[in-house]
């Protein structure tokens, strides 16, 4: 028995020493890895650190650390998608003000109020008495157009965190902007007072000389832009701007200065993006398109080169030597812009077959691409092709990483153009995909009333909404209005009574009160409502109903 029992504990201590040397492995080879990523994150390798991150949750899917990581590489590409990476954070995490902190920053940047106001109800009341706290109001106000809340919240994060050069660096700059010469002054003060400092002597100088480019004082921009070319730390941008000053000022250094810069970046094809952008903003497109001539065909296919070469040939109207240049080769990856800028060019030289033949081309190469298919969507924009970008966007939809921002996209020039059915083939698309967004949800049953279809589903969403967030304007507005259409105006009434005065003198709120109180028979009032009403930007069908009020009360 001793023996047996002797055997069985040496068995089962092997079994949980496995396990538990097994789980310790993996806890220290998530730590390692979300290190690992965090630093290719701060250097800006986001391959890479995608790698890692995505190792660190087939580890650990409910790992908060690899959560964060995703966030921070999401929001460095710029992609909404660093709202969900934060919102788990947030979750998985044990809600740590940091991480909230950093949902609602996203949910500023992206304009997501549902997660914005999830996000600041996750905030303890201490956490609203830090410097982080007000650079986040700061943010929130100037999204609203609201400087002298972005002063406030900068000076107090300022006072709360004086070590902070960052956020001195942001409101030496907000202050420069102003219209008050003494405030004006002080942020000149702030910003020099920095250019002592190793740490922030080449921000703080670049922003005087932008200030200097913005009231056209090209004296004191070259003085500064020289300034900015002596720092070891300058970049490509910062040598464009003291160009920028030379060429402001008729200055005799420009020309070598330039011929400096183009020798300079040869070699680079970001760099040749940007000089031929700059050659086309200063109306030298012929410049442009001379340089471009010496530079090798491999590097006129790389990165954003040929948009901006393509660019040149357009400013210049030189469609034959665009044509010329794009007809043949390979620009690898952006080969499909080569063939829609050849599409372009027989256009304009009023070869209708040959453009269609080469449009059908470009359409094929990024079929299976969705992402080229964006980029394009944007390029042909500009050119006023509106048929061809939608097609495009419709195409980039597809893609489950970028389809909501070519969506947006759609959702924005179908808005313009006043075409509803449109915008519901949108919203029903971005319903579908985005199921939590609770302001996709409130666009969507609104444009299903106006358009009477799929009523029963967007009465539900409508009464949802508002019984989620009773004191947001629009939910009310939209359940308001579909009480209204179940015939049940009476509680219609109550729901706009109980709204705040401001929000109901909110065009696109006022507007549904107006047609509400014209049906209850309150003409005297529902005239003033209607008429604020008018300065919203109202689709057909709501502008019928706004006509058919008026008509109601024309009949009294």
């Amino acid at each position: 028995m001793k023996i047996i029992a002797w055997t069985v504990g040496i068995i089962v201590f092997l079994i949980v020493s496995g396990v538990l040397g097994h789980r310790s492995f993996r806890a220290w080879q998530e730590r390692r890895l979300v290190a690992q990523a965090n630093a290719l994150v701060t250097e800006g390798n986001l391959k890479r650190a995608s790698l890692d991150a995505r190792r660190i949750l087939q580890i650990n899917p409910d790992s908060a650390a690899g959560c964060r990581v995703m966030a921070r590489i999401a929001e460095k590409g710029n992609s909404r998608t660093a709202i969900e990476w934060w919102r788990r954070a947030v979750e998985l995490g044990g809600a740590k003000p940091e991480d909230a902190l950093a949902l609602a920053k996203a949910a500023v940047q992206f304009d997501d109020k549902a997660h914005l106001d999830f996000a600041l109800s996750k905030l303890p009341e201490e956490t609203k008495a830090t410097a982080d706290y007000h650079m986040l109001q700061g943010d929130l106000a100037l999204k609203n157009r609201d400087a002298a809340g972005v002063e406030k919240h900068l000076r107090e994060a300022a006072r709360l965190d004086p070590s902070n050069k960052e956020t001195l660096i942001r409101l030496g700059t907000l202050q420069l902007g102003s219209r008050d010469p003494a405030v004006r002054e002080e942020g000149k003060r702030t910003l020099a007072a920095m250019q002592d400092d190793p740490a922030t002597q080449r921000d703080a100088t670049r922003r005087l000389a932008e200030d200097a480019a913005r009231h056209r004082d090209f004296s004191e921009m070259t003085r500064l832009g020289q300034q900015l070319d002596g720092f070891p730390e300058k970049t490509f941008e910062d040598r464009l701007l003291l160009l920028t000053a030379l060429h402001g000022s008729v200055d005799p250094g420009f020309t070598p200065f330039l011929r400096e810069l183009q020798a300079q970046s040869a070699e680079d094809p970001e760099r040749v993006a940007a000089l031929l952008a700059w050659l086309n903003a200063r109306q030298m497109p012929a410049a442009a398109i001379a340089w471009a001539g010496t530079l090798s065909p491999e590097l006129l296919g790389q990165k954003a080169v040929p948009i901006a070469l393509s660019d040149s040939y357009i400013a210049a109207g030189d469609w034959t030597g665009m044509l010329r240049t794009v007809k043949t080769g390979s620009w690898g990856s952006l080969d499909f812009l080569r063939t829609a800028l050849a599409a372009r060019a027989s256009r304009e030289l009023g070869n209708e077959s040959e453009s269609a033949a080469q449009w059908n081309e470009a359409l094929k190469k990024v079929g299976v691409m969705p992402r080229q298919a964006l980029t394009l969507a944007e390029i042909v924009q500009k050119w006023g092709w509106s048929k061809e970008t939608i097609d495009l966007l419709w195409v980039a939809a597809k893609d489950p990483a970028i389809g909501d921002e070519a969506l947006q996209a759609l959702y924005t020039h179908f808005a313009t153009k006043g075409a509803t059915q449109d915008l519901y083939r949108v919203l029903l698309r971005r319903h579908e995909t985005r199921p939590n967004d609770l302001d996709v949800q409130n666009n969507f049953a609104q444009v299903s009333f106006v358009l009477n279809m799929n009523i029963e589903r967007a009465q539900k969403l409508a009464r949802d909404l508002y019984e989620k967030e009773p004191n947001n304007a629009a939910y009310a507005s939209t359940y308001a209005f579909a009480l209204h259409s179940h015939g049940d105006t009476k509680k219609a009434l109550k729901i706009f009574i109980e709204m705040p005065p401001e929000q109901l003198r909110q065009p696109e709120i006022a507007a549904y009160y107006g047609i509400i109180l014209a049906a209850s028979g309150d003409h005297a009032r529902a005239a003033e409502y209607l008429d604020l009403g008018e300065k919203a930007g109202l689709l057909p069908e709501e502008k019928a109903l706004v006509a058919r009020a008026r008509r109601t009360l024309a009949q009294r």
